[in-house]
Order: structure tokens, then C-alpha cells, then sequence
């Protein structure tokens, strides 16, 4: 607690006080259906309220219907979404935790829906990402919007809410009207600063003339929409300064990006790649500016950062949003003293925002409980037989699978023919802008495996002679996956290397001009070509998706996009790698088949898929009663699939009647 004595101190805002200064900032679970929070939205936020969260921002509720940003936005304007309040705070408020609602309109921002209705806005003036020409609003509808956050804002009071949160980062509508370039209004709504700051204005003055003056208000904005046109810092403590002369504001949640633009969109859920904790000094200037409390979010995802950050005055509230995902126990784990216990969140985005853009419900690569936790509670208080299990393979899905059933009173031998944990891993470590993703979760799996009871046997290669001696009850194959190799002319030429080999082997010489081919569009083949490019190589990827990183989540992909521009990185979509013909490569076009020659190279680096890695288990699936293959083992994907697999099957594993059953794919039940 000594070490954290700022962060877990009180603190009063507006009329609400908080235990603690951890946030949970608004962020989407599509635990939404016809506009009213599920039972599952309420488990999900109960998990993070027992783990010690002082204060919960529910997600974005829209404040009129032309303001849903997609099918599973929370209907704020709704007296239906009354119950399901009262129900989530009657179950989150015994901790001691504090609730917040997010009142939103998007305005000409519209991610999905499933009719495609006209977006409102200021003025006509598109979103350059979403490609949206919103209709200007009348001062009707403007009216009609105004009214619509004052009634949200009564509807979140009369469902037994802490207060609210009025959005105005990210280029939303409050945004849109306070910008000169998004707001071309000549009425009494745009031209002068005042004038453009009046929506605003006017939304703060019926939101507390409809909550009452018991009720704790505040707005979340962008301290630098981090855009070419957008507003920067200057501009914010402007519109800060204006705003709290003018009306009350009971704290200012800071954050940064804006949705309507490639570059500005990445900081609306910032990736692993980004630095830590980088828009203090941001937050900073906006308390400095609002003499109101504030808060600050965008990749703090360790208690020492945050106590850091409260300590210094920098911010009141810190938001760790993606750390309580992966870990809902963290603050109760770093007040208590067990500060190395805490699962340290890896920035992948694959599975929280990342689900959301899939319209998914949230979930977490390492966590696979987020998002399910009723399902999962249920199977965590099923009794079990406890079993001698086999786990062959250290990768993620080993991992995963030997430290849940450690969990369970199992007895677990984890075996794998490597020195180290990892596999793909111990890769991904060397990969320019994916280390520090994997430098963290093999950092959390150690520390889990450390004070597990798990029997730990590196560098031993399981035979099938091995397991008649050990004689398990269950056997997990997650011995993971190889580089796929074509079968096309020339390419065993030794001047040809996988992404594997260029990361981890390294065995062989690059010259200057390199090709790196890639058919999955996802990290191997870009990290491998801003590895080369940055180690001085000219570098051509070529790509038989329709744009560079197709399967890497848009924020991280503008991310790579960036870096790849910058290196000078030459790219060509739309095309496969037909045959290497003496000193050429001749690509193939997968529109229009045409064929093209590539002389000038030295080496070709292969991002070609992976093969699955089965010959093991085909050897040994009948030599105990029950055999699992997981993760890559059984089809190549993603860690999600790796860790989903290894805990869910895990978690059945012993329960009588349990879901647990022959599918052909992952188990064979004798």
C-alpha cells in the first residue's frame, strides 16, 4: 500500500467520491441488445468492481437515435436502459465502486449500422476514414440533440448513477462544433469561437437544469486530435478556459486522436508500439487550464506508471482500461502487495477494440474470461475429478492450457524440446515493433509458472515411449506450427528465407535489394521488411492482399503503415510469387494474371503461411484417454485462438457432463 499511497487515496469529484484514483474509461463490450445493456455487460463491470476499480465509465450511450455509432451503441435516450442501470449499480456499487455513463452523439462519425441512415453534423464536411458526407443540422435539430443529452443525462441519474460523462473527444459532435474546420456554420452555431463553442455550452447548461446540481458532470475530450487539421493542445486549453468560466465541470477526462482520419484514429486505442503514459504533460496543461480535476488514460498499464503519474500532480484520475481487461484483479493485487502477480496488458488490441470493430463482444488474448464471465464463473464452480495431464508445447497454447489446470488442483507436467518458453514468441521478441508485446507475456508466464505447482521439462523432446512412462490421463498437443513453403519453380534457391529465419535463425547472408513476400497480411512480413529497411537494406514487399497488414487491426496497421513510409519501403498489393527464374522473380497479378519479372534483387524473404505441426499428435493420440490438439497444432491462427483454446478446454477438463466432446477437431474422447 506505502508504494501506492497517491493511487489509492480518496478523492472527490464533483459530488461522487472515489476510493481510489484506477479508472476504467468508456469503452465498448457489445454487451448491447436493441439499444439496453445485457446481464453480460453487468458481470463484466461487476469482475473489475470486485477487483478493486475506484470508478467505471460505461460505454458510449448515444443521446438521440440519429447518434449510434453502431447496432450495439446503448440506447442513453431510452427509459427502457433504466432497469439495466439499476441493476448494474446496485451490483457494483457494494465495492465500493463508483459509476459513470458516457453520453455520446458521433455526428458525422457512423461506424456501422444496419441501415444506413443520413449522419448529422455542423456542416457537410466528410470523415475522410469512413468516407460519411453527414447533412448539415438544422437549429431544430440541434435543439433536438441538446434536449436528447439532458434527458440521458436524467435517465442515468433515475437509473441509480454516479454521474456522467459527456463525450467531445475523437472529433464526435461537441468536437465537430467547436472545430473551424469541421463547423462552416454562419447562424448563431459557427463562425466566431463563441459561437461554435455554444453547443457545447448549451448541452452542459440543460444537462445539469435536467440532473440537478447532486449529480457529478464532466466532458471527455482530445488535449491534440494528433491530425493535420485538427485541434492541438493550444486549442484545447482555449476551449477548456472558455468552457469552465462559463458553466460547471466537474472533472475532464483527457485523451487524444481523432476518429474521422487515419493517423488521428490509432490514438483513440493506442498500440504497443506507442510509449507509455505519453499524454501526461497533455493532461497536465488541461488541469492547469480547468483548475478541475482531471483524468488521463492511453497506455498506462502498470501501477507503478499511475502512482507515478498521481504523485506528480500530472492528473487525479488515472484510466487503465486495457490493464483492468486482461487483469480485473489489479489494483486489488498492487494494494495488497502483490504487485508481481498483476498480468501486464501486451497492447495488441486483438481482442478488446479489436472485437469491438468485428462487432464481437470484448475479450482479452491473455484473458480469454473477458467478455464471458458468467460462463466462465459457472465452469469455475463446476466440481471436477482432477486428472495427470501431459502438456506438450510451450507456446502460448501450452502455456495457457498448463497454468489454467494448475489452477484447478490438476497434476501438470509441461514438456517442450525448446531451452525456453514461448515458441512464436521468442520470435516475435526480435521483431522491431512487436518486442515489447512479447517481451510482456512471456514475462507474465513466467512469473505464473514460477509459483505454479507445474513440472516444467525444457529441452526434452516427448517420444511416444516417454508418455507410455508417464502414463497421463490427458494429453494436450500444442507443439504449434512451421513456415509453409510453396511448391512452385526455384524455390529452393539459397538466397530464399522465411520470416523465421530472418528473425530468429539469421544463419544466412542478405544482400542489399530484398523482396519480402507476404500472403497473410498480418505482422511477420511487415515487421520483417521495417527490420531490414531500418538495418539499411532496399526493401520491395509484395502482398497478395488488397492493402499492406489486412489482418492486423487498423490502428496497429496505421502504425505500420507510418513506419513503412518512412523507411521508404517500396509496396505492391494484389500479387503472389509465381516462380524464381535465374536471377528472376516473376510475380503474379491476382486480378488480372498478368506476370511480371523483378531483376534487381539480392534476397527474398517468404511470409507465406504455416503449416500445422500434427505429425506428433498422430503418433500419440491414442496413448492416453483423452488427447487435445490447441493452438497452432491443430490449424495455424492467432494467439487468441492459442489461449482460448488452451484455458476453455482446460476449464472443462474433469467437470461431469461437462461441454467437452468429440468434435474432430480439438479432442479425441476415448
Amino acid at each position: 500500500m506505502s508504494q501506492f499511497k497517491h493511487l489509492f487515496s480518496p478523492v472527490s469529484i464533483g459530488n461522487t467520491e472515489l476510493s481510489n484514483r484506477i479508472l476504467s474509461t468508456a469503452h465498448q463490450t457489445n454487451h448491447v441488445i436493441d439499444g439496453i445493456p445485457t446481464p453480460d455487460m453487468t458481470a463484466y463491470h461487476v469482475e473489475r468492481a470486485r477487483g478493486g476499480a475506484g470508478l467505471l465509465i460505461l460505454e458510449a450511450a448515444a443521446v438521440h437515435p440519429s447518434g449510434m455509432l453502431t447496432t450495439n451503441t446503448i440506447a442513453g435516450y431510452d427509459e427502457k436502459v433504466i432497469p439495466a442501470y439499476l441493476e448494474l449499480a446496485n451490483e457494483v456499487h457494494p465495492y465500493g465502486t463508483k459509476v459513470f455513463q458516457q453520453l455520446f452523439h458521433g455526428g458525422r462519425e457512423v461506424v456501422s449500422s444496419e441501415y444506413k441512415g443520413a449522419a448529422w453534423a455542423p456542416s457537410a464536411v466528410p470523415s475522410l476514414r469512413f468516407g460519411t458526407m453527414p447533412r448539415p443540422m438544422s437549429v431544430e435539430e440541434i435543439k433536438e440533440v441538446i434536449e436528447g443529452f439532458a434527458l440521458s443525462a436524467k435517465l442515468a441519474k433515475a437509473g441509480g448513477l454516479d454521474g456522467v460523462e459527456i463525450c467531445c473527444s475523437h472529433g464526435y459532435l461537441p468536437a465537430q462544433f467547436w472545430s473551424e474546420h469541421t463547423n462552416l456554420r454562419t447562424d448563431e452555431y459557427g463562425g466566431s469561437f463563441q459561437n461554435r463553442m455554444r453547443f457545447i455550452v448549451e448541452v452542459m447548461e440543460r444537462v445539469w437544469e435536467e440532473a440537478g446540481e447532486d449529480f457529478t458532470v464532466g466532458i471527455r475530450m482530445s488535449a491534440d486530435e494528433m491530425t493535420m487539421d485538427g485541434t492541438d493542445v493550444k486549442d484545447a486549453v482555449k476551449i477548456v478556459e472558455y468552457l469552465v468560466d462559463r458553466v460547471r465541470v466537474d472533472f475532464i477526462d483527457v485523451t487524444a486522436g481523432d476518429s474521422s482520419t487515419y493517423a488521428g484514429s490509432t490514438h483513440i486505442v493506442p498500440p504497443s508500439p506507442m510509449k507509455h503514459a505519453y499524454l501526461t504533460p497533455q493532461a497536465f496543461k488541461i488541469r492547469m487550464a480547468g483548475a478541475v480535476p482531471v483524468f488521463v488514460g492511453s497506455r498506462i498499464v502498470d501501477p507503478v506508471e499511475a502512482e507515478q503519474i498521481v504523485a506528480a500532480g500530472k492528473a487525479d484520475v488515472v484510466g487503465m482500461t486495457r490493464s483492468l481487461i486482461v487483469d480485473p484483479e489489479m489494483p486489488n493485487k498492487a494494494k495488497s502487495g502483490n504487485h508481481q502477480k498483476i498480468d501486464a496488458c501486451i497492447g495488441c488490441l486483438q481482442a478488446c477494440i479489436g472485437h469491438y470493430h468485428k462487432g464481437l463482444v470484448i475479450g482479452c488474448v491473455q484473458n480469454p474470461s473477458t467478455g464471458k464471465e458468467r460462463e466462465v464463473e459457472a465452469l469455475k464452480k463446476a466440481p471436477r475429478e482432477k486428472k495427470k495431464v501431459l502438456v506438450i508445447g510451450a507456446g502460448p497454447a501450452g502455456l495457457k492450457a498448463a497454468l489454467t489446470l494448475d489452477e484447478f488442483g490438476h497434476e501438470v507436467i509441461l514438456a517442450d524440446k525448446a531451452e525456453e518458453i514461448g515458441g512464436l514468441l521468442r520470435t516475435l521478441r526480435r521483431a522491431p515493433m512487436r518486442h515489447e508485446l512479447a517481451e510482456s507475456m512471456l514475462d507474465n508466464f513466467t512469473r505464473k509458472l514460477a509459483i505454479s505447482t507445474v513440472k516444467v521439462n525444457l529441452g526434452c523432446s516427448i517420444q511416444p515411449t516417454d508418455i507410455l512412462k508417464i502414463n497421463p490421463d490427458v494429453i494436450f498437443s500444442a507443439v504449434g506450427s512451421r513456415p509453409f513453403i510453396p511448391t512452385i519453380p526455384g524455390i529452393r534457391d539459397p538466397r530464399i528465407l522465411t520470416a523465421d529465419d530472418w528473425f530468429y535463425n539469421r544463419s544466412k547472408t542478405i544482400g542489399k535489394h530484398v523482396l519480402v513476400f507476404d500472403f497473410t497480411g498480418d505482422w511477420p512480413a511487415i515487421e520483417a521488411a521495417i527490420d531490414l529497411a531500418e538495418k539499411g537494406h532496399q526493401v520491395t514487399m509484395i502482398s497478395s492482399k488488397l492493402h499492406i497488414g489486412e489482418e492486423v487491426h487498423q490502428y496497429l496497421r496505421n502504425e505500420y503503415l507510418k513506419k513503412l513510409y518512412q523507411l521508404k519501403v517500396n509496396m505492391i498489393p494484389h500479387h503472389d510469387l509465381g516462380e524464381i527464374k535465374d536471377d528472376e522473380a516473376v510475380i503474379r497479378n491476382l486480378f488480372s494474371y498478368e506476370k511480371e519479372s523483378i531483376k534487381d534483387w539480392d534476397s527474398i524473404v517468404l511470409s507465406l503461411g504455416r503449416v500445422p505441426n500434427v505429425e506428433l499428435y498422430e503418433q500419440i493420440k491414442d496413448l492416453a484417454p483423452e488427447v487435445y490438439q490447441i493452438g497452432d497444432c491443430l490449424a495455424p491462427r492467432t494467439l487468441e485462438e492459442a489461449t482460448y483454446e488452451g484455458m476453455m478446454i482446460s476449464l472443462k477438463l474433469g467437470i461431469q457432463n461437462s461441454p467437452l466432446q468429440k468434435d474432430g477437431n480439438t479432442s479425441i474422447a476415448k
